[in-house]
């Protein structure tokens, strides 16, 4: 890269047991979206960076780069998308994390960049508009969208997961949203507490744990826009993540891979 380049990057192979996954997720990249992802010379890479909730870098690693976003879903986790454009070799997009996603779970890391990638398909293929949905009215749960047949979100979302959320109480949950720089805890009534995290610009998720229950809902632009799978998927990652700095705030709590 460039000596001038400021930005400390890993790829996908540097995590832990890692070329598997890195390997998947490249062969996504090459060819299940190769097609689609050609449709992103195109687009302006300030408008889909919005889209997605990231920034266009104005920095260059190299000069077949044509433009260079940054996504960063909550601490430390950072994802840079680079597509590159060359006469010679054609449109190619490539994904680096910054050093300290290390810390993330490889199959995380993996699965945010495969969502990422597939949602890039779908604006580079012209499926999504260049702009978010309007703001949303109301909260969708993951009951009501299985009720529409969409399969049960609310069990998957919640395997394992469901027996450590009600265990984590309001300030412990307000203190690891605040280590994740992402959400905030409202309605906080003892063991009572509901999280609210933007995912996407448009996509926002709703935990809430009352009476040792647990509801996992999202707003209802997010749920007419993206598909049950997007919206499991970014359930499960966000609800993983959260949990593990519950754990870090509140060491008493057991490790969610006691679950699985």
């Amino acid at each position: 890269m460039h000596p001038d380049f400021p930005y400390d990057l890993v790829v996908l192979r540097d995590f832990e047991a890692g070329w598997g996954w890195d390997a998947q997720l490249t062969g996504l990249m090459r060819k299940k979206y190769r097609r689609d992802l050609e449709g992103l010379r195109d687009l302006d890479p300030g408008r889909l960076a919005a889209c997605l909730g990231g920034e266009a870098l104005r920095e260059r690693p190299h000069a077949a780069v044509a433009w260079f976003i940054r996504l960063r879903p909550f601490r430390p986790l950072e994802l840079f998308f680079l597509l590159e454009s060359d006469p010679e070799f054609g449109t190619a997009l490539r994904l680096f994390y910054s050093r300290g996603s290390l810390t993330v779970p490889t199959e995380d890391a993996y699965t945010f960049g495969w969502d990422y990638v597939a949602l890039l398909a779908r604006y580079g293929r012209g499926e999504f508009p260049l702009a978010p949905a309007g703001p949303g009215s109301g909260w969708i749960t993951f009951a009501d969208i299985e009720a529409r047949g969409a399969g049960p979100l609310q069990r998957y979302a919640l395997t394992g997961r469901g027996e450590v959320l009600p265990l984590i109480g309001a300030e412990v949950a307000a203190a690891a949203l605040e280590r994740l720089g992402r959400g905030e805890c409202r309605g906080a009534v003892g063991d009572d507490w509901e999280a609210v995290l933007p995912v996407l610009p448009d996509l926002v998720l709703r935990l809430a744990v009352a009476g040792g229950e647990v509801e996992v809902a999202v707003d209802d632009r997010g749920a007419a826009k993206y598909a049950p799978e997007f919206l499991l998927s970014f359930a499960w990652l966000y609800l993983n993540a959260f949990i593990r700095e519950a754990r870090r705030v509140d060491a008493a709590l057991p490790r969610l891979s006691h679950y699985f």
